[in-house]
Order: structure tokens, then sequence, then C-alpha cells
């Protein structure tokens, strides 16, 4: 760009206290974050996304030892972009890459839908219906209401064995510049293993600090 190092370094720390650009730690290079999309929708698209959260994914999978996904909202309908599974004992189906999932039931849905609004919501019951996978599955509006309402409170949506037996997940969303959910990180892994105090002192906070981090790269202000 034909200026000196000073002058772009100068322009690379206004960028990054905008929250345009960040700095990677590891090989202390800048990149933009998806707040450019402001000026440019172009940068957005599922491929970028997966590109951007597979470290974070495998970071966390290491962590905790359990497994994540990436999920987005395609025609009411939760799909996995990414998905490292580190468990055995329950049907598998549901978390490879490409596949679908009720959103009602699942953790990562009901973050999605809780920015839903009424009439929105409405229209996902009318078309897709509330249908009942467990015992645990919410099949009732005004329940569903409830729990959505908790849900946007707390930004955690959690799937207690509501879509498939054995299985518990805990999900928080990814932000966008404009603050809205562009996606949701799961961890899950077997009911036992996934203990209410763990998910509380170990799970929440290991992916509330993730997803904090992949928000700022999407340009969301922390």
């Amino acid at each position: 760009v034909h200026l000196s190092q000073p002058t772009v370094l100068r322009y690379l720390n206004a960028l990054q206290g905008a929250n345009y650009v960040y700095q990677e730690e590891s090989t202390s290079r800048y990149a933009l974050t998806w707040k450019i999309c402001g000026l440019s929708e172009n940068i957005k698209s599922d491929l970028i996304l997966r590109s951007i959260t597979s470290p974070f994914i495998n970071e966390l999978v290491n962590k905790l030892s359990l497994g994540v996904c990436l999920v987005v909202e395609q025609n009411y309908k939760c799909i996995y972009l990414d998905c490292v599974d580190l468990t055995s004992s329950y049907n598998r189906t549901l978390h490879r890459i490409g596949k679908l999932a009720p959103m009602h039931a699942t953790g990562s849905g009901k973050l999605l839908l809780s920015q839903f609004s009424k009439p929105k919501l409405q229209e996902y019951i009318d078309k897709i219906g509330l249908e009942k996978f467990t015992d645990n599955t919410i099949t009732d509006k005004q329940a569903l209401q409830k729990e959505l309402d908790s849900v946007k409170k707390t930004q955690i949506g959690i799937d207690n064995q509501e879509c498939e037996t054995g299985l518990k997940c805990v999900s928080s969303p990814l932000i966008m510049y404009s603050g809205a959910y562009v996606g949701a990180l799961s961890v899950f892994g077997d009911v036992n293993v996934l203990t209410n105090e763990r998910i509380a002192n170990s799970i929440i906070p290991a992916l509330k600090k993730t997803t904090q981090c992949i928000s700022k790269r999407l340009g969301y202000n922390i």
C-alpha cells in the first residue's frame, strides 16, 4: 500500500479497536472480522464460518474430551456444518456433517428459535410442528415459549435427552456484528458424563469463552 510500517500499524490498531480486524495470537497476523460485512455482504458464507470455528472446535474438544458441533439454521431445521464426535454409546446419525435435526428438541435449535419473533415462531410450529422424539421433548407451545424465554436470557440452550435418549448437549450462540445469532456451538455427550455440576462448573464457562472469541471475530462487540 506504499505506506511506512508505523503508519500501517496505526491503521491496523485503529481497525482493531473498532473490531474490524483481529490479530492471531499464534502468528501475529491480522485478519478481517465479520463486522466488515456491514460494508460488504460477500464475506458471509457457511464455508467461511466453518473455517473460522474449526480450530476453536478442536481446542474445545481437547479441553473437555467431549463432542462438539457447529450448527446453523436452514429452512427451520438445524444443519450440522462441522462435528467432532468422541462418544460411542448412541446413534450418531443426527450429528454427522450435513445432517438435519429439529430445532425445538436441540440446544442449538432452541438458541436460534429464541431469536424468532412470535409470528415467525408460530410459522415454525405450523410448518414443522412440535414432534415428540423422546419422553423429554417439549411438544406444547406455551412450554416451548417459556423455555425459549429462559434460553434468550441465559444465552445457553440445553437438550436434556429431548432429541435422543441418553444424549445431552449444551449450546452457546455465535453472534454476528449485527447482534443476530448466525449459528451455535454445541458440546454433547452421554447423559451420565454431562452431569449438572460439570455443565455448570466447566462446560458452560469453557463454551461461552470459546463462542465469545468466535463472535468477536464475526465483528460482535462483547
